[in-house]
């Protein structure tokens, strides 16, 4: 049980984030550690680095859509899309410097935004499927929403904050480990 317990906390914390991003969206919305996890997981660990943001995203999805007024629909494929997508961009920062995994993770975010946004201008029928309502998913949003810019800002926020501490307690972890010496003959 004590080996489980960081990683239940872990999963608690990030599905509290996401809850609380969800009861106050005006302030809080997006401002969730997921993108980042998604991506440096993916980065520094491979597919086993993004098994617990998985977790909290499947776990917390219903409860947070329940609270924004969403009912369950098709639409859950609009995020996962959107991690899938930074995880995919992911693979290609494995083994890089901190620096670049952190630009590579800020570009994800512009890649979440960019896809999910124009996903929900194609498959949502309140936006006029014209250039104008592209515009619109991209800069406004549905009228009883936040503007999606906001979203854009929060997300980029977010993702630089939470990709800075991860790959600052990563690198820390690292450094304290001890170091293997080598065999002698």
């Amino acid at each position: 049980m004590q080996r489980a317990l960081p990683l239940i906390i872990f999963i608690i914390v990030l599905g509290m984030s996401r809850i609380l991003g969800s009861l106050n969206p005006e302030h809080l919305g997006s401002l969730q550690p997921l993108g980042a996890l998604f991506f440096c997981g993916m980065a520094l660990f491979g597919v086993r680095g993004i098994i617990l943001p998985a977790l909290a995203w499947f776990l917390t999805y219903p409860l947070t859509s329940a609270v924004q007024g969403y009912g369950w629909s098709a639409q859950f494929l609009v995020p996962l899309a959107g991690f899938a997508a930074m995880v995919f961009l992911a693979r290609y920062f494995k083994n890089a410097r901190p620096g670049k995994v952190f630009l590579g993770s800020m570009a994800s975010a512009v890649v979440f935004y960019l896809l999910t946004n124009t996903l929900s201008w194609a498959f949502d029928p309140l936006y006029v499927k014209s250039w104008s309502g592209f515009t619109q998913a991209l800069w406004s949003g549905l009228p009883q929403y936040q503007p999606t810019w906001m979203f854009f800002r929060n997300a980029l926020i977010s993702q630089a904050v939470f990709s800075g501490l991860f790959l600052f307690a990563t690198a820390s972890v690292r450094a304290n480990l001890p170091q293997a010496k080598p065999a002698t003959a």
